[in-house]
């Protein structure tokens, strides 16, 4: 099967259907040997016996091709499964499709679908995985990749495989953003691809399975941003984006005109000073993100936030006087069983439960237990939503962060006093959209929503996301995956966490720094203390100039689309430096360039590349990429940032 781009060869004739090349037409296959492994199937009995089957231990299988499909059919036992594969004349890809029809007595509990077992190393070098902004593997022997979507592991439904020059896009276009598993695995001869489908239990034993979407399948030259490309594609048809582009969204225009964002912690009078001297030194449109602002201890005692610290309600209007946008923490997902909110106001019906009744437990800093809330629950709904109303109305801030519901995973939920079937399927991702339309709906319009990370199904009711959470490790590459994607469709502030020695070190943190600043994303997120400490006079410098270079080039990195990431040559010395992986603890090491760059599009057509300089010298550097009629030779001054227009055109934004 193939056209003039994709090339699929599957092969019955041992009585068993075996993929045996994914490739071009004219070129080698990702494909390292046959494998009869394509897909594998869960199934829960009336009296809770898993029984499991796969295509590789089928009785019967054969192959019929149509002059529009391949229709792949296996008989297991009692069970029939049905794979169908179409090719696009528009596109290099192919889609995937599965049906079960399953024997009475029998539920679809988990369906593996697609399962690519020998991915080829020789082809297939490195990986690209939506974690956070986006991290680029080394597939080296040993190396595990493990996601649970929606998460921060795993905030879009997509993978590529490429290091030969051509790109192997493995993509799960599901518009219902059903819950999943992504599992990547290499050894020493090959890498193993599977999707984990985890679907509601139906109310009523055998019946039919039909796979909730089609997997896209296909190869086109490049590597990881060929890829996001792919996935733009379909990914701006999906019901999270029907809201448009940044221009068109009615985000408050104050968090659109936001460069900087602080951080502070506790009691008004211990950040007053700090706050004063960095309005005085940074003059840029600036936002505060609150934490601990309530009584209770951090991580404890959820979601008994009220009552406020003394004087959190007037240093919240100190702050608006000075010209700061306010926006203090709550969590939209985990309760202390030792709360009021737990005992008194019965959340704990509200809670997720695992299949043994028991609630899905989480600790975390302050190693206190937290269980998990349900998001279908009315109970849930109207606690985020009422804490939400109450901070705008009582203390007059500007915005509500709702911890967790854009970063910690989805779970299997078997509460049958909850509205909605147990198990997966679609009910985290539907009630967690309805329960912000709840909080939407009771919120002045110019306050703003925001949460942790950045999960695509979930980008359309916040206003703005904070990712921090992309590892700091020596294994993987921090890569803008999720912009290459999402630019122009969704504001987003902070890079990674900031460790205790980062200003103090410089280099660790410049790093972050000029990375943000590069993939489009507003300035700062770091605790107003640190940075206005006497001691880190530079690295408060360079994050003025940042703040400032950004705000004179919205048109590309608020509202333009990322086009990639620009190689910057002639004097661009490497940096390499050892630092602490924030809360993992152990550290990590880096070797990057001093001067970082990326293109930009902007709606009007005109082309820039943002620069971004972290060291203590002007750099005399030649950039050259493929939006650029020619190679461009600048300086950039130490500790600096620009944004050089380098084309004009007419084409327009290409959303």
């Amino acid at each position: 099967m193939h056209d003039k781009n994709l090339h699929l060869k599957f092969d019955g004739s041992s009585g068993k259907i075996l993929l045996s090349e994914i490739g071009r037409p004219d070129g080698q296959s990702f494909i390292a040997r046959p494998s009869s492994l394509l897909w594998r199937i869960n199934l829960v009995t009336d009296d809770l016996t898993e029984l499991n089957y796969s295509s590789s231990e089928a009785d019967s299988a054969d192959i019929e091709s149509l002059p529009d499909k391949l229709v792949m059919r296996w008989q297991v036992g009692q069970l029939e499964v049905v794979v169908s594969i179409r090719m696009s004349e528009s596109d290099s890809l192919s889609y995937w499709s599965l049906k079960a029809t399953l024997p009475e007595g029998y539920r679809m509990q988990r369906c593996d679908f697609p399962i690519l077992p020998t991915i080829s190393r020789s082809q297939a070098l490195k990986l690209a995985a939506p974690v956070c902004w986006g991290l680029e593997y080394d597939l080296t022997p040993g190396m595990r990749y493990q996601a649970t979507y929606p998460s921060l592991t795993a905030v879009m439904q997509f993978l590529g495989f490429y290091g030969t020059g051509d790109v192997l896009y493995i993509g799960t276009h599901d518009p219902l953003a059903n819950h999943k598993v992504y599992r990547v695995t290499a050894d020493e001869e090959a890498v193993s691809h599977v999707c984990e489908n985890w679907p509601a239990l139906p109310e009523t034993s055998g019946g039919e399975y039909l796979l909730p979407y089609e997997a896209a399948i296909g190869i086109v030259d490049g590597s990881w941003y060929e890829a996001a490309q792919l996935y733009r594609k379909w990914a701006l048809t999906a019901p999270w984006s029907r809201a448009g582009k940044v221009s068109e969204r009615s985000i408050p225009q104050w968090l659109k005109e936001t460069d900087l964002w602080l951080r502070v912690e506790f009691e008004y009078e211990g950040v007053r000073d700090f706050c004063r001297q960095a309005h005085e030194y940074f003059d840029v449109p600036t936002s505060i993100h609150w934490y601990k602002w309530h009584e209770i201890p951090y991580d404890t005692l959820y979601p008994d936030y009220f009552p406020t610290r003394p004087g959190f309600a007037e240093g919240v209007r100190e702050l608006q006087s000075l010209g700061y946008q306010v926006m203090p923490y709550i969590n939209g997902r985990i309760v202390d069983p030792n709360s009021k909110g737990w005992n008194e106001e019965e959340l704990s019906r509200a809670a997720a439960r695992q299949a043994n009744g028991e609630p899905y437990t989480e600790v975390y800093g302050s190693k206190v237990p937290l269980n998990t809330m349900c998001p279908s629950t009315t109970a849930w709904q109207e606690k985020v939503a009422y804490l939400a109303e109450r901070l705008t109305a009582e203390c007059g801030v500007n915005g509500v962060y709702i911890d967790q519901i854009g970063c910690a995973k989805a779970y299997l939920c078997y509460n049958r006093e909850h509205p909605h079937p147990p198990g997966g399927g679609t009910f985290w991702v539907e009630s967690y959209r309805h329960l912000l339309d709840k909080v939407r709906e009771r919120l002045p319009p110019e306050c703003m929503l925001t949460t942790e990370e950045n999960i695509e199904c979930f980008i359309d009711k916040f206003d703005a996301l904070l990712v921090v959470n992309t590892p700091c490790q020596t294994t993987s590459n921090v890569i803008p995956l999720f912009p290459a994607v999402y630019s122009g469709r969704v504001i987003t502030f902070g890079f990674q966490y900031i460790g205790n020695d980062d200003l103090l070190l410089s280099k660790p943190f410049r790093a972050k720094m000029a990375r943000e600043f590069i993939f489009g994303a507003q300035i700062g997120w770091v605790l107003a203390g640190l940075l206005m400490n006497p001691a880190v006079e530079k690295e408060r410098e360079f994050v003025r100039n940042l703040a400032r270079c950004r705000g004179s080039a919205h048109k590309y990195l608020l509202g333009g689309r990322l086009l990639g990431l620009v190689e910057v040559g002639g004097d661009n010395p490497r940096v390499k430096f050892t630092a602490e992986r924030p809360f993992l603890g152990g550290e990590y090491t880096l070797d990057l360039p001093s001067v970082f760059a990326s293109a930009w599009e902007a709606e009007d057509g005109s082309i820039a590349v943002a620069l971004a300089n972290m060291s203590d010298e002007p750099r005399d550097v030649e950039l050259q990429a493929a939006a650029m009629d020619h190679p461009r030779q600048m300086t950039i001054a130490a500790r600096d940032a620009a944004v050089i227009e380098v084309a004009t055109g007419s084409t327009g934004f290409r959303s």
